[in-house]
């Protein structure tokens, strides 16, 4: 019988506050930064245009789980400081989920490995851009207290599974708060919920007691979703529901294969140090804490979690963030060896510093909160109605909103693959946007690549018509002589007449968030 290692030396006082002092190193770069990632932006806006009675996939439209929208809902009732609110509960999510990591870690590697795998986890969501808010930042601390649960409550004791049905339940329902915040926690459900059948078949409990406990499992595991189903066909808005988060995803055009490969080695550059530090990690295992059901179960989760990523194939650099909790704590066990621990040292080094240049790069070419006041300021004066092409969503949730359309997230106009994806012509959709004479525009220096030429040329012609340039931001990253980076330069342009008063007149339109 293998003998586990103890867990309790690893819940003293000392470690918690050293990963949570660690996290706050990490992430302290963003603090109060309103132009984070465009996607924190826009879930900030969508969850306090909640607060005014606008339903996710009606008055604005996204494939996003409605748990993520209700989640920045809550940030939003913090007010002026709701930017603080979501950056402190991101890091109290890391923080918290690096503590269970280092617990599961010690079940096969000595302390200082599991500590260290902690810490490599909230380092390595820097360099994927988890510096902020992503859903990963959140999800990742329910995936991770439902394995723990599973872990703690179904292998380690030695109760032949009395109570693995209420443990996988438990595990089971936080999945499924999990899977309403990001569709893409469903292959690690599916995991988690095989091994739990797995291990119930294992304690030679009848064919229908599994039975029932695999149905009552995956029925929890879906309670939250049906329940959200349920309240927007009541509504009357089932068919928005299903296209938005279901049929919508199918109808993204691929990718170029210039810039899969890309997006792809720029993924995969991230995990490979993991991955290969795991593996070493496990050559340094004893066969039998190798073939043990904790280390198997914890290699095949982070395949799992790393095949999530695949088979989705957009390969964005924050689609690794959910791979690096099960990929930190492989790497645990290679602490047992002394050129293990110094591998282990200069991996978290480096990989401290390379997320600390990467979100200083993000807030030098995204801007921070004095770019912010100056767009601010200009949108102003005189306020008007504002429309984001490309740039940062913060502009509609800290300045004015006027519901232009019910498509305000910028990549579904100026992105290629997203054509006649969403339920909209994004040429026919710009058209009514431009009739109703926003004041202003916000858009960038020239195309990007695998931009949608049709939308952007049709942008640019009623630019050149109707407006004309008072505000540009030059990144101090902005290269030059590479011309096409000029899509990196934010530009609000003022429209050269007064607009039409039928938008302006409406109080709640205008109606500052």
């Amino acid at each position: 019988m293998l003998k586990l290692t103890s867990c309790k030396e690893g819940s003293s006082f000392l470690i918690p506050a050293l990963l949570l002092c660690f996290a706050v190193l990490c992430r302290f770069q963003l603090f109060g930064d309103p132009l984070g990632h465009i996607d924190e932006q826009f879930y900030l806006f969508v969850g306090g245009r909640m607060l005014h009675g606008d339903l996710p996939f009606v008055q604005l439209w996204d494939r996003k789980p409605i748990g993520l929208f209700l989640l920045y809902a809550f940030f939003h009732l913090f007010g002026p400081y709701r930017i603080w609110a979501y950056q402190i509960f991101g890091l109290l999510s890391v923080w918290g989920t690096s503590l269970l990591l280092v617990k599961m870690a010690r079940l096969f590697a000595p302390l200082g490995g599991a500590v260290i795998a902690g810490m490599i986890y909230i380092a390595w969501l820097d360099l994927s851009g988890g510096e902020g808010g992503q859903a990963p930042v959140f999800y990742n601390l329910l995936v991770a207290a439902a394995m723990a649960h599973c872990l703690f409550g179904t292998i380690i004791p030695q109760d032949g599974g009395k109570r693995i049905r209420s443990v996988g339940l438990g595990s089971m329902a936080l999945f499924g708060i999990a899977l309403q915040i990001k569709y893409t926690v469903v292959f690690e459900g599916i995991f988690l919920g095989l091994f739990l059948l797995w291990h119930d078949s294992r304690t030679g409990r009848s064919l229908k007691t599994i039975v029932t406990d695999g149905l009552l499992w995956a029925g929890t595991a879906l309670v939250p979703t049906l329940l959200v189903v349920g309240f927007y066909m009541l509504k009357g808005y089932g068919h928005e529901w299903f296209f938005a988060n279901v049929q919508s995803i199918f109808l993204r055009a691929p990718h170029p294969a210039s810039e899969t490969h890309l997006a792809m080695m720029d993924l995969l550059k991230r995990q490979i140090p993991l991955v290969f530090t795991g593996l070493l990690a496990l050559l340094t295992l004893s066969p039998d804490v190798r073939k043990s059901v904790q280390t198997r179960f914890l290699v095949l989760w982070a395949v799992v979690a790393w095949f999530g990523v695949a088979i989705f194939g957009d390969w964005y650099s924050h689609y690794a963030l959910p791979t690096f909790a099960p990929l930190a704590i492989v790497t645990a066990p290679l602490w047992n060896r002394r050129a293990g621990q110094i591998w282990l040292a200069l991996l978290l080094l480096t990989g401290t510093i390379m997320g600390e240049k990467k979100v200083n790069q993000h807030i030098r070419k995204w801007g921070n909160a004095h770019v912010f006041k100056a767009l601010k300021t200009t949108l102003t004066s005189p306020p008007g109605c504002v429309f984001v092409y490309r740039g940062p969503i913060a502009i509609y949730d800290a300045i004015s909103w006027c519901p232009l359309t019910d498509h305000p997230f910028p990549g579904h106009f100026h992105e290629a693959v997203e054509d006649r994806a969403t339920g909209i012509d994004p040429v026919h959709e710009l058209s009514q946007i431009l009739a109703r004479e926003p004041l202003y525009i916000v858009s960038d220096a020239s195309a990007g690549d695998f931009e949608n030429m049709r939308a952007r040329t049709y942008l640019d012609d009623a630019l050149k018509q109707d407006y004309h340039e008072v505000y540009r931001y030059v990144p101090p990253t902005h290269k030059r002589h590479d011309p096409k980076l000029d899509s990196e330069i934010i530009i609000v342009f003022k429209r050269n007449t007064a607009p039409g008063q039928a938008i302006l007149s409406s109080p709640e339109t205008m109606k500052a968030q």
